[in-house]
């Protein structure tokens, strides 16, 4: 029974021991519950906190762009004011300085005139009395104008003080606008946009710009500033050709260039390389390795008209073969006439050396036959009839804007001539 007893007391024990770790249990895995939750509930609150960063930095963005936006409309605001104000001083100073110089010359004939009548009053008066006293009293009113007219001097020395004083606060101010969007590589102001700028605010043009700043040396990232294209619109730039002077407004700049005359052109003569200045053209010509004449023939306003003769020294059936070109001078414009071969064809050109607005006013006969006849009397002759080709023309493209003959053809002119010549005619005519 004693056995019986303890072994029921140890059983008891067992389960008091079974129910208390169950209890242990349940309390932990409650706790988890509970730490769970708030982990849950942690989690959702940092996503809400995230999402109202995330809102309150696309919020804080978008100000930026508009304060951005509004900085650039402020500055073209202020640059505009700027120029106009500049403006309205500079006619309200000359207008002043006018006025002026019309108020001293007015009482300078005031005055004179009035000495003048002071003399006749007084002429008479002088024979009776003191003239010393009377000259003396002519001498004071003298005076007193002469003292006039140095106060006007000085007010107008003045007013162009001014003047100059604000011609001078503009100059300086476009300078330091210059040199702040000079681009440090080519040492040349852009001429038009994009401008290109790293996160330091170094600018680069467009030609020069690389992966890395060539100032601070960061990178440059695609970063463009609008204050600089804005500043190279509003100022004048010097055309780029040696040897231009010129200074033009932006928008007037681009026309300029196409047409300057001292753009860079190609010579004509087809196996030349030369690149030279439009205007240092005709000086090319004068060493007569591309031209047989050193200075072109004129040709006067009554015939309109002239000619060249070219001969085939080399074999006949040479598919290429190049002529050296005549010049000529009609109504101050300079051409040139050159026959090329190639293919098989013949290639008869007329080379102007002006824009191809300039061309256009011109229209042209071309005629190519044999050696000893007139295009009138000519047995056998190809004609062209159109304007003439621009030197700004590509140089691949000159010989398809003229005459082209094939091979056969010429054949026929030339055995007109045992000396293998054939000659070239041309006309101008009124559109």
């Amino acid at each position: 029974a004693y056995n019986c007893l303890i072994h029921f007391y140890k059983r008891k024990m067992s389960l008091k021991r079974g129910v208390d770790v169950l209890e242990e249990s349940n309390i932990k895995e409650d706790e988890l519950k509970n730490k769970k939750n708030c982990t849950d509930l942690h989690i959702d609150d940092n996503e809400n906190k995230i999402e109202n960063k995330a809102s309150d930095l696309e919020i804080k963005s978008k100000e930026a762009s508009k304060t951005y936006e509004e900085e650039i409309r402020c500055l073209k605001l202020e640059i505009e004011t700027g120029n106009k104000n500049f403006k309205e001083v500079e006619d309200a100073n000359k207008k002043a300085l006018t006025e002026l110089n019309n108020v001293i010359e007015e009482n300078k004939k005031q005055h004179e005139a009035q000495i003048e009548v002071l003399k006749a009053q007084h002429a008479e008066e002088m024979i009776k009395v003191n003239w010393k006293w009377k000259w003396k009293m002519i001498a004071t009113k003298i005076s007193v104008q002469e003292k006039n007219e140095k106060k006007h001097a000085i007010e107008i020395e003045e007013v162009r003080t001014k003047m100059e004083d604000v011609e001078d606060e503009y100059e300086y101010l476009l300078s330091q606008l210059k040199e702040k969007i000079e681009c440090p590589v080519c040492m040349e102001i852009p001429s038009s946009g994009p401008v290109y700028v790293c996160p330091n605010g170094h600018f680069v043009c467009k030609k020069c710009k690389t992966g890395s700043c060539p100032t601070c040396r960061v990178a440059m990232g695609d970063g463009k500033s609008l204050l600089a294209v804005l500043v190279i619109e509003n100022i004048d730039h010097e055309c780029k050709y040696d040897y231009c002077e010129e200074v033009l407004g932006f928008d007037k700049l681009e026309d300029h260039e196409k047409q300057c005359k001292h753009r860079i052109v190609s010579c004509p003569q087809v196996s030349c390389r030369e690149e030279v200045p439009l205007s240092k053209l005709l000086d090319h010509f004068g060493n007569l390795t591309c031209t047989n004449d050193a200075v072109p023939q004129v040709i006067d306003n009554t015939s309109k008209s002239g000619q060249g003769r070219f001969r085939i020294i080399s074999n006949l059936a040479n598919k290429n073969i190049i002529w050296k070109m005549y010049t000529f001078s009609y109504q101050d414009k300079s051409f040139a006439i050159f026959p090329t071969k190639s293919d098989n064809h013949y290639y008869f050109t007329m080379v102007m050396f002006e824009s191809e607005k300039e061309c256009s006013k011109y229209n042209i006969e071309m005629e190519v036959h044999e050696r000893q006849s007139t295009t009138k009397d000519s047995e056998f002759s190809f004609k062209f009839r159109g304007k003439p080709t621009s030197i700004d023309e590509d140089r691949t493209e000159r010989k398809y804007q003229g005459l082209t003959v094939n091979n056969k053809g010429m054949e026929k002119i030339i055995s007109k001539s045992k000396e293998m010549v054939f000659s070239i005619s041309f006309s101008f005519f009124k559109k």
